[in-house]
């Protein structure tokens, strides 16, 4: 990255001293040990091979290692030298200026049986003329050496390679320190701590690593601050002022540095890198077909091209499989590149919009299935920046109606498990957009033709589309509701249902999540009426699935009304959803409610159980702490030993955690601060700090593990009760009646149960119309008259 040592002409080329390359005041070589040792390796022993390529992408600092490994071994031993630096070099005639040679033959000849190491630095424009040179010249001459620096190999049998890739990145890393090395004195200040030097760690990871990238953006720091550096390098803008006087011209820009190379490009190499600029992140073969276009053949040539001239870094993705990248400096410049052509750019991001939309549609059908989601989660969580720009692409076209399926086929990963929880806010926009397009090709119609497009949409969408977005809007509706976000939830599901007034299955749809949000909200009696009716619209219609949810919601309410016929709506929607593992987990933990509120808590745990066991593969964040805390309220029942407290404690802070770390809001929350409130005073408190503090980071995965592990109730014992239940009170109604006349308060009542003090209110409200009872007072002699 600095320039080579001091040149001589000889014969009309650029023929570089002969001797060892003199300090050019490299600095320190951060984060190069390994390479460094490989390279002395071979420097010393040879290392089975006489011929040693570094390459990697421009800017990476192999002739800054070359310089560092061959300066300090030729120091130590007094190795014979030659060096070349060949970046302005016109032709090869300058390696054999070397040795007094015109040609290559010339200097095999001239080197004969001696000793030599040879320095064919930054090549990468000469490699196709003096690779064949090369190979001659070591076969003639037993004890020469050639070490070269180039992105492109040699592609020789007696080449070595050794890769050299970007620095790696994040607090206290060498590119870090690399940053620090290069910031001019007088501006240390800002970016020695604080918010400054978390904007050198970010401005470190979105350079790659890429030590020349990283040195250029150091050197620019200055009034603006690393915050504003950072900010126009996510723009695509890169520092090219501020360098050393010294610096080669190569080495001033990103665009001269990958300008310089370009030499080595064919056509179909520069089509294909402009192509791949408009990806955000790292792509397969199957992005590469998509975005450029190519066949299959096609397309791996070019990646293998693009590979072996160092312009696409591999890595193993996901599953294995190898998969592709520009660095961000060659992304902006190729990106640069192509805006030039405005046709080119608008079908580049047309096929890159077609490829992920085409990868939701995939990665929906593996999330329904159930199978290795937590990969298809890394996966979706990976390609986040490209999925999100195939949506602004979608919708800055006017195609509102494919980034809506884009990212309802995705709302599990994105909403749920909250990769992008901002996917809310572009489907509310997309949906507006796409609801103005619709008034606006209505009225036009009616002005041409005086006749209405109607409720599907505008002129020739399909009939459906109505439908689509209501449904995109109910599935944030439902992630709203999840959040505990009642206000932004009401207001989607007002615009669902007012798209879907003309489509009964959808309309009923958008009503059952109403109903669930009044639910949530306390609102038991409109909900009631509400969910209902969602049923009752949604089984004539055939609906039996999409009814599930609305049945649980019933439920729930019957529940905390204490009616004994409250888990009906729950086995009937299981039968209605056999194939549906996450639906069902979500109808068993209801379920597990239903049975503990009625008393029945052996039962309930059975559910829970079963719920977080099948949730296990496919659960999101909201449903699994659901099942957790159902476990735990139903694991300690009404008591419970200090080994089972303390492993529901376990379970409670898992649950606690992951709701905070997804922002899902409580649902049962009476009873879970009850069962809270039990454990504070009866669990060490040290102890729950612990668990709490661990449970942070806990994985879904691992807090249903604990959760299954949980011990079942211990069995409570049978209360004396004379006589049976009077005037068909329940045995939980009973037993709250009960404890009234034992003169207890609701709270009190409550903590002994493990119950939420609302639900004791509505089973005593129940108990009081049983017994036609005005008041407590008249509980109490109700109950004393039964048993007396």
């Amino acid at each position: 990255m600095a320039p080579g040592p001091a040149t001589a002409r000889r014969g009309g080329a650029a023929a570089p001293r002969a001797g060892g390359p003199v300090d050019l005041g490299f600095g320190e070589l951060y984060g190069r040990e390994r390479e460094l040792g490989r390279v002395r390796d071979w420097l010393e022993r040879g290392a089975g091979a006489r011929q040693l390529t570094l390459t990697g992408p421009a800017g990476v600092g192999k002739s800054h290692l070359a310089h560092a490994a061959v300066g300090a071994h030729a120091r130590a031993h007094g190795t014979a030298l030659l060096w070349a630096d060949l970046a302005d070099a016109p032709d090869g005639g300058a390696v054999w200026a070397l040795f007094g040679a015109r040609s290559a033959r010339e200097a095999a000849d001239r080197v004969g049986g001696s000793e030599l190491l040879l320095v064919l630095d930054d090549c990468d424009r000469l490699v196709a003329d003096i690779a064949l040179d090369v190979a001659g010249l070591l076969r003639a001459c037993p004890l020469l050496r050639v070490l070269v620096t180039s992105r492109v190999a040699l592609d020789i049998r007696a080449e070595r390679i050794l890769p050299v890739g970007p620095l790696p990145t994040g607090a206290g890393s060498p590119a870090e320190a690399v940053f620090a090395d290069r910031v001019r004195p007088y501006y240390r200040a800002g970016v020695d701590g604080g918010a400054g030097q978390l904007a050198v760690a970010e401005i470190c990871r979105t350079l790659d690593g890429i030590p020349l990238a990283v040195e250029m953006a150091a050197e620019a720091v200055g009034t603006e601050g690393p915050r504003a550096l950072l900010e126009r390098l996510a723009r695509g803008e890169y520092p090219g002022r501020s360098r050393p006087r010294d610096t080669p011209e190569r080495h001033r820009s990103v665009a001269a540095a990958l300008g310089w190379a370009a030499g080595t490009l064919d056509a179909g190499d520069l089509a294909l890198l402009r192509d791949l600029s408009v990806c955000e992140t790292y792509v397969d073969l199957a992005a590469v077909r998509g975005v450029s276009g190519l066949d299959h053949a096609a397309a791996v040539a070019g990646v293998e091209s693009l590979v072996r001239k160092s312009l696409l870094l591999s890595a193993d993705g996901p599953d294995g499989e190898p998969e592709f990248r520009l660095t961000h400096m060659a992304r902006c410049h190729h990106r640069a590149a192509l805006a030039l052509d405005g046709d080119a750019l608008r079908r580049a991001l047309d096929r890159h919009a077609a490829h992920w939309r085409a990868f939701a549609g995939t990665t929906a059908a593996a999330l329904a299935s159930g199978r290795h989601v937590d990969q298809v989660l890394q996966t979706v969580a990976a390609r986040l920046p490209d999925l999100l720009k195939a949506v602004r692409h979608l919708t800055g076209h006017g195609d509102h109606l494919a980034a809506l399926r884009l990212l309802t086929a995705l709302e599990g990963p994105l909403l749920r498990h909250r990769l992008a929880p901002s996917a809310a806010d572009l489907v509310e926009e997309a949906a507006a957009a796409w609801a103005a397009d619709r008034g606006r090709d209505e009225d036009g119609e009616q002005g041409e033709h005086g006749g209405h497009a109607g409720a599907g949409g505008p002129p020739g969408a399909p009939a459906d589309a109505s439908g689509e977005v209501a449904g995109a809007l109910t599935a944030v509706g439902w992630w709203a509701v999840g959040c505990g976000d009642f206000r932004r939830a009401e207001r989607v599901l007002d615009r669902a249902a007012s798209l879907a007034a003309e489509l009964p299955a959808v309309r009923a749809r958008v009503a059952a999540v109403t109903g669930e949000l009044l639910r949530r909200r306390g609102e038991a009696a409109a909900a009631t009426v509400l969910l209902d009716s969602a049923v009752r619209r949604l089984d004539a219609l055939g609906e039996r699935r999409g009814a599930a949810p609305a049945r649980r919601g019933q439920a729930l309410l019957l529940a905390a009304h204490g009616d004994p016929e409250a888990e009906l709506p729950l086995l009937r929607a299981l039968d209605d959803v056999a194939d549906d593992v996450a639906t069902r987990a979500s109808l068993l933990t209801a379920l597990a409610r239903v049975r503990r509120v009625l008393g029945r808590n052996q039962e309930a745990y059975g559910s829970a159980r079963e719920a977080a066991r099948l949730l296990m593969g496919t659960g999101d964040p909201v449903q699994v702490a659901e099942a957790l805390e159902t476990m735990a309220v139903t694991s300690v029942g009404g008591g419970g030993d200090q080994e089972q407290r303390h492993a529901v404690a376990r379970v409670l802070a898992y649950a606690q955690a992951i709701r905070r770390r997804y922002g899902a809001g409580p649902d049962d929350a009476g009873t879970v601060g009850a069962l809270t409130e039990r454990l504070a005073g009866s669990v060490d408190a040290a102890l729950l700090r612990r668990l709490r503090r661990d449970a942070e980071q806990v994985s879904l995965h691992d807090a249903l593990v604990a959760a299954l592990f949980a011990p079942p109730p211990a069995p409570e014992p049978p209360r004396a009760v004379a006589g049976a239940a009077p005037h068909g009170l329940t045995p939980r109604q009973h037993e709250i009646a009960l404890l009234v006349a034992e003169g207890l308060t609701n709270r009190q009542i409550a903590r002994r149960l493990g119950i939420s003090e609302w639900t004791v209110t509505n089973h005593l409200r129940v108990v009081m119309q049983k017994l036609d009872c005005a008041s407590r007072v008249h509980v109490v002699r109700a109950v004393q008259g039964s048993t007396g």
